[in-house]
């Protein structure tokens, strides 16, 4: 049974590195190294595509986006992912392994909460005054990572945190928001199902995990996204379903299975309720 290909740093890689969870390259090459690579695709690092000339479109999870100048797209391990580039595109992509950062006092979702967020699109268009900036952080990380000089991990890994600590600034600066009590506890909730969507469909489970009544997160949900927790729980089910529907050859029965859903029936009733259509009618639709 056909399932949405996984590519890691070393399958999706062509360079050996000392730092084998990192790599960056200049768009137009990474174009080349993909050429053997099946899209569409998941990931199991974080990626960044800076674009910085170019046109074409880019799909991440369903969503289509036009490709502009000084474009950031920002990724997380398991979105599936597409794109149509034109020639002449040119840019950055930078792929990390969770690993580079994480340590017991240190997680990159809290750090860089637009990698895993549900307010976030995956994509941001830097503006006029920071794309000089932001083009020399990815110019400086490609120098270093290709020097092999002394201490070339350390400094690589901390220009790439200096990155992702400015683009962090950006976004919370355009959206004039920051790590409130409650974004926290929504980004912790969200981190939550990322992990456990698929064996626990309950919100009972997530306000347990996150010592909160459920009354509690539902109301934090509706006031900051305007969404019920129970929505957001099943925005998560209906988008894997969906991913599987359009890019593997699993049955209706066997995504149900996979989803833990009682059964195919109930699955049918909670996918028509949320895409307004049955999932053999958006499986017929999308081949």
């Amino acid at each position: 049974m056909k399932k949405i290909p996984v590519y890691n740093i070393h399958t999706i890689s062509c360079k050996t590195s000392k730092i084998g969870l990192l790599e960056i390259l200049p768009f137009e090459k990474h174009l080349v190294n993909s050429k053997n690579i099946h899209f569409p695709h998941r990931h199991d690092f974080y990626y960044l595509l800076y674009i910085t000339n170019g046109k074409g479109t880019h799909t991440i999870d369903f969503k289509t986006y036009p490709i502009k100048n000084h474009q950031l797209f920002f990724m997380s391990p398991g979105q599936v992912h597409q794109w149509d580039i034109k020639p002449n595109t040119k840019g950055y992509t930078l792929f990390f392994s969770k690993e580079l950062f994480n340590t017991n006092d240190f997680k990159i979702e809290n750090e860089w909460s637009f990698f895993h967020n549900f307010f976030d699109d995956a994509a941001f268009n830097i503006s006029k005054n920071e794309q000089a900036f932001i083009t020399e952080l990815f110019s400086l990380i490609l120098k270093e990572y290709t020097s092999e000089k002394n201490h070339q991990e350390k400094i690589t890994k901390n220009l790439t945190a200096a990155l992702l600590y400015k683009i962090n600034a950006l976004l919370i600066s355009e959206k004039k928001t920051g790590n409130t009590h409650s974004l926290n506890v929504i980004r912790k909730f969200d981190l939550l199902i990322d992990k456990y969507f698929i064996s626990e469909h309950q919100i009972d489970f997530y306000a347990n995990s996150l010592n909160i009544t459920p009354n509690y997160l539902n109301a934090l949900c509706k006031k900051s996204i305007g969404k019920s927790a129970k929505e957001l729980m099943n925005q998560r089910l209906l988008l894997e379903a969906k991913r599987l529907l359009t890019h593997s050859t699993l049955s209706i029965n066997d995504i149900s299975d996979y989803l833990n859903f009682n059964s195919g029936s109930y699955f049918t009733r909670f996918f028509k309720k949320q895409e307004k259509m049955t999932p053999q009618q958006f499986k017929t639709q999308k081949s």
